[in-house]
This record gives C-alpha cells, sequence and structure tokens, in this order.
C-alpha cells in the first residue's frame, strides 16, 4: 500500500503523538508499504525534504508568529493533503491540528479515503478545541470529512459519538509498541535500585494528579525509605520544587526534568505512579509494563479498557491516603512477590499489546477503506 501521513510536527520534534506516528510510519516501510508523511517545517535547520529509514518527509513551511499559523497551516495542510492524494491510496492524519484538518478536506475533493486519530480528549482535547464557538463549526466539518476515526480506547471514541459521529466511523485502534516486538525478553527482568524505586513520566500539570501524590508522599518516604523520581516537564515544576524544599524532601524527591528516552528509568523503576485525571491512552502505562515495571494508575485511557484481572492497581484519583496505602503495600512485599509481579506485567503487555496485532488491524482498516472507495461506497464510512 502507499500511504501518507499527515501531521503537524514530526520527529526530531518529540512529543507523544509524534513518536508514535515515526514508529506506525517506520513499522508500515518494515512490512513492505510506502509511507510519505507530510508535515510542518517547525525547525528551518530541518531540511524541507528527506528519507528517513524509508519514510519519505516532506516539511511544509510555517509562520512564526502564532496569529498566523492556523489559517496559514490550514491552507499548507490542504497543499500537502491534495498532493499526497494524487499519490497514496489512502491518508491517515494524526490530531485535529488546522495543517490535519486542510489535508482531510482536500483527501475528501480528491476522492482518497482518508483516516484520522484524535490524540487528546476531554475539555482541553482535540475535539473541544476545534469546536470552540470562534470557529463557527467550520473546523468540526472539516474533521467529519473523515471516512473514519482511529481512536486508541473507549473514552475517546465515546466522545466521538456524544459529538454526533456514527459508531460505524470509529475504529479502535491502540498505540503501537515496537520494542514489545523485538528488545524486551521477559527473562531479563529490570533492576530495582535505591535510586529510582518510584517514578513517575509525563508532564508536570495539576490534571496528572500530582498533588495527590505530593500530598501522600511524606508519609510513604518516611515508612519505606524509598526515593521517588520525576522524569518530565511542565507547568507544576517550580511547584514541586518549593514543596521539596518545604518539606524538606531532597533526599527523596528527584526532579530530572524531560528525558528524550525515559526506558533507563523504566528498567530501574520498582513502580510507575500515574495518578492522572484523563487519558486518551496513556503510552507510559504500557511502557512501565513492557519494562516489567509496577503499575499504579487510575482508571483512564487504556488502564480503563484493560480486564479486571491486569496486573496493575487502579486507584481514586483524588485520595492521598488511598496512594500512601498502596505504596506501603507495596513496600512491604517479599522480593519473590515482586519478581512475580514483574514476569506478570511483561506478559501482560505482550499479550496485549504485541506490535503485529497493532499493525494487521491497521492495514486491514486502510484496505477496508480502500476498497469502499474503489467500489464507490467510501461514503458509508463503514467499518472494516
Amino acid at each position: 500500500m502507499k500511504v501518507g501521513f499527515l501531521i503537524q510536527h514530526y520527529p526530531p520534534y518529540l512529543g507523544g503523538a509524534e513518536c508514535q506516528a515515526r514508529d506506525l510510519a517506520e513499522a508500515l516501510v518494515s512490512r513492505g508499504h510506502t509511507v510519505e508523511v507530510a508535515t510542518t517545517r517547525w525547525d528551518r535547520s530541518e531540511p524541507p525534504r528527506e528519507a528517513r529509514h524509508g519514510v519519505g518527509i516532506r516539511r511544509w513551511p510555517t509562520p512564526r508568529l502564532r496569529w498566523l499559523r492556523f489559517p496559514w497551516n490550514l491552507l499548507t495542510g490542504f497543499a500537502a493533503g491534495w498532493s499526497l492524494s494524487g499519490r497514496c491510496q489512502i491518508l491517515h492524519g494524526h490530531c485535529l491540528s488546522a495543517f490535519v484538518l486542510g489535508g482531510l478536506v482536500a483527501a475528501r475533493w480528491r476522492g482518497c479515503p482518508a483516516l484520522v486519530k484524535p490524540c487528546s480528549l476531554g475539555p482541553e482535547g482535540d475535539v473541544a478545541r476545534i469546536r470552540r464557538p470562534w470557529m463557527l463549526g467550520l473546523a468540526w466539518w472539516m474533521a467529519r470529512s473523515a471516512r473514519g476515526f482511529l481512536v486508541q480506547t473507549r473514552a475517546v471514541g465515546a466522545e466521538l459519538q456524544g459529538e454526533g459521529i456514527p459508531q460505524a466511523r470509529i475504529h479502535r485502534l491502540p498505540s503501537l509498541f515496537p520494542r514489545l516486538g523485538s528488545e524486551y525478553s521477559e527473562s531479563a527482568l529490570p533492576l530495582s535500585p535505591p535510586s529510582a524505586q518510584v517514578l513517575y513520566v509525563g508532564r508536570l500539570h495539576p490534571g496528572k494528579g500530582l498533588h495527590t501524590l505530593m500530598a501522600a508522599w511524606p508519609t510513604v518516604a518516611r515508612s519505606t525509605g524509598w526515593r521517588w523520581t520525576v522524569v518530565g516537564d511542565g507547568p507544576m515544576r517550580q511547584e514541586m520544587l518549593d514543596w521539596i524544599e518545604r518539606e524538606g524532601l531532597q533526599d527523596s524527591v528527584a526532579l530530572v526534568g524531560y528525558q528524550p528516552d525515559p526506558t533507563p528509568w523504566f528498567r530501574n523503576a520498582e513502580v510507575l505512579v500515574f495518578p492522572s485525571y484523563s487519558e486518551s491512552f496513556g503510552n507510559v502505562l504500557v511502557e512501565a509494563l513492557q519494562a516489567g515495571c509496577g503499575v499504579l494508575t487510575t482508571r483512564v485511557g487504556v488502564a480503563a479498557d484493560w480486564p479486571p484481572e491486569a496486573p496493575v492497581i487502579r486507584l481514586p484519583p483524588a485520595d492521598p491516603r488511598a496512594w500512601e496505602q498502596a505504596l506501603q503495600d507495596w513496600a512491604a512485599q517479599p522480593e519473590t512477590q515482586r519478581l512475580s509481579c514483574r514476569r506478570a506485567a511483561r506478559q501482560f503487555a505482550r499479550a496485549h499489546h504485541h506490535p503485529d496485532g497493532v499493525l494487521s488491524r491497521l492495514e486491514a482498516l486502510y484496505l477496508g477503506h480502500i476498497d469502499a472507495a474503489v467500489g464507490g461506497s467510501a461514503g458509508s464510512g463503514g467499518a472494516a
């Protein structure tokens, strides 16, 4: 197949959606498909055109002036989508940005089937942003021009259905985790040195539930002697630094900032804490399990979709006492039980998130929409 990707930013720009798009593009190429990526040239040092790991990339100019970006990216996205639609059998948009919206409209006009994946949900998510009153419904009309919507979890699908998207046009497709197919083995268990026993990876933002952990941690630190390593950056960084100083937690909390590759931190962690209030998926949860790391989280994103027997502990996001008790109980486990938990985590990740299953599902969706377009019935948006 010849597949065109539309995404406003693409690596070396680092973000969850961007890395997912890169991994997906490279995985499709490894399975014999042709993938072209259209994106914006956010960094002037990046070449306008290049090929990376078999993926062709074209970067379209984007203005530095913030107020000009939406209309400009809409137009360049339309041009990019028009160009890709002439060479590709199907287009795949990542996130509902102006660049992607323009590309979706172009694909519709050229009769090329296009799928789009919303990358966030809730009041600050993709749909909410383009449904703002000042857009007069035009951006949402553009989004609806997609033949199908790829959603990572049931929660994202429910949000789309609530906005009037028929269920037949919504397709579940979990995130891709290439390492589950190669790098990690169930026998290679991680170490748990004292420097990184409890781990948080993500944006430092109130919506991630960090205030709950901050309320619980002083007691946990005193009773267990554990250390909490925080990987990430965001608007709460200074607040957390002030809290560490005020509570005298310099020896038990370390803020290490944003890390392009958090894999070593997962490997050295005893347990991941992730008390988020809302997630479209929650990649860090699967990354923790595949590294053999215990997981304490909430019923959000993929954790809400996992079966009850999943090797994770799901807690209320705003109950510090529950998190305090769960961490103390985890610390009290004998080492043999911890090893068993690590093995169970790895096995669950491989069974439920192996990349072969994700790619096979995506290929089937692509083919279904391509065949429907060729057969003249693509407008129905039926499920593949």
